[in-house]
């Protein structure tokens, strides 16, 4: 049951969808950052910061050596270094199809050649330490420098920009975990003998009939169960949830009935039988509402014993 104040927006005694569709979280030539979702241990601005400043800024991922390495973009191969000298170590560089340029620094091994076209997200390289003439010349990392609409020896070693900037947000991380919901437990001896054919409210408590209450800023998602015990079952009874809409003052302004379920009489044919019935809903309210629910004997006599409601719900 979807209801929002002001009027049902939709009705089920099964279930709800609260959200539209999903919307890709990538954006139209987003990068694809070279190990995923890895620790950032040197920022761009950090290498900006550095005194002196790095002579090439860029963003340094943390990973073990031999860690897979993944084109940001569609491109060609058009630089490689497979030496450990100078400070680069070996490196890779990326010409995007966007015009932009992408180097890769400190590799334990490049698995492209220089002229090849590649595909975003091809394994291009694995990560070493590479530089000084040296295999650890650092720390195991991989170093990403990203230029704007031309190469370093055009625009300049130090004017790279934030290679972090321009990463799509990866929906790799897995979604926050649901809220517990808050559990509401009351059991009632009614002892109330209920009208034949009139539908009638349900006491869940000694001065309650409503199973939830929402105001106007608040929602509240959940479900609640209802269980009866009667006497007097011949034929059978009904039951309902009634979900009344209220204006801003708390008058009554609407109500929306969800759908009846039917319990049989018991196939004990003792006097003092008991026919047990259930109920449950699951909800979503938003505005002010309040839901109640409701019985209707199918013969004279019957005679609801004690009422049990349980729910779990969530607000907001």
């Amino acid at each position: 049951m979807l209801i929002a104040a002001g009027g049902v927006v939709g009705a089920s005694a099964v279930g709800w969808d609260l959200f539209s569709p999903g919307l890709s979280a990538t954006a139209a030539g987003a990068y694809l950052r070279p190990c995923g979702e890895v620790r950032i241990s040197s920022s761009w601005q950090g290498h900006k910061n550095r005194n002196p400043p790095s002579g090439e800024p860029g963003t340094d991922y943390a990973v073990i050596t031999g860690t897979q390495i993944r084109a940001a973009a569609n491109g060609v191969i058009v630089d490689r270094k497979d030496s450990t000298t100078t400070a680069t170590g070996r490196y890779l560089a990326l010409l995007a199809d966007d015009g932009n340029y992408i180097r890769y620094l400190h590799l334990q091994s490049s698995t492209v050649p220089l002229g090849a076209r590649v595909a975003r997200g091809q394994v291009i390289a694995y990560s070493g330490a590479s530089g000084f003439g040296s295999e650890t010349g650092y720390g195991p990392h991989v170093h990403v420098s990203l230029w704007i609409g031309g190469t370093p020896l055009q625009l300049g070693f130090t004017n790279s920009v934030d290679f972090e900037n321009y990463v799509e947000v990866e929906p790799s991380q897995p979604p926050a975990e649901d809220p517990v919901p808050l559990h509401q437990s009351t059991t009632y001896a009614w002892n109330t003998v209920v009208p034949h054919g009139v539908w009638t409210p349900i006491r869940v408590t000694p001065g309650q009939y409503y199973l939830a209450t929402t105001g106007s800023t608040i929602k509240e998602t959940g479900d609640i169960t209802i269980y009866l015990s009667a006497t007097g079952v011949t034929h059978g009874f009904q039951l309902r949830v009634i979900a009344d809409v209220l204006n801003g003052s708390g008058a009554k302004v609407g109500a929306a009935a969800q759908p009846v379920v039917e319990i049989p009489a018991t196939r004990d044919t003792a006097a003092n039988s008991q026919t047990f019935g259930q109920y449950a809903l699951p909800y979503f309210l938003s505005g002010p509402l309040r839901l109640y629910a409701q019985i209707r004997a199918l013969n004279p006599g019957i005679k609801v014993q004690e009422v049990t409601v349980k729910k779990n719900f969530w607000q907001s």
